[in-house]
């Protein structure tokens, strides 16, 4: 009973026999992360409180709706997905940095 759990333990597993990135490595590739996280959160939070709560002040209109209207509900889907698209961009290169891309 115990050589067949000694056999187990002697097996390479899948996550065993791939090189793991050295440890600074994936460090700097968390503290990138979390900056990049933070950065479009607080961009984020701009464009979703930050201008809706000041467009009210915009006295001008745009098509014959108050600029603030096109604030709240054109501008703020942009940056959202503007936001999406680079998150995107930036983590596929952070993550090719530090060499735990999804492609390799």
């Amino acid at each position: 009973m115990h050589s067949q759990g000694r056999a187990q333990a002697d097996t390479p597993t899948a996550a065993a026999t791939e090189p793991a990135p050295p440890e600074p490595a994936l460090a700097r590739h968390w503290r990138h992360t979390r900056t990049l996280t933070m950065v479009l959160l607080l961009a984020w939070f701009g464009a979703s409180f930050v201008a809706v709560f000041f467009a009210a002040e915009l006295r001008q209109r745009f098509f014959g709706w108050p600029l603030g209207f096109w604030m709240a509900s054109q501008g703020a889907l942009l940056v959202f997905l503007a936001i999406v698209v680079v998150y995107a961009w930036v983590m596929a290169r952070i993550d090719a940095a530090a060499g735990v891309d999804e492609d390799a």
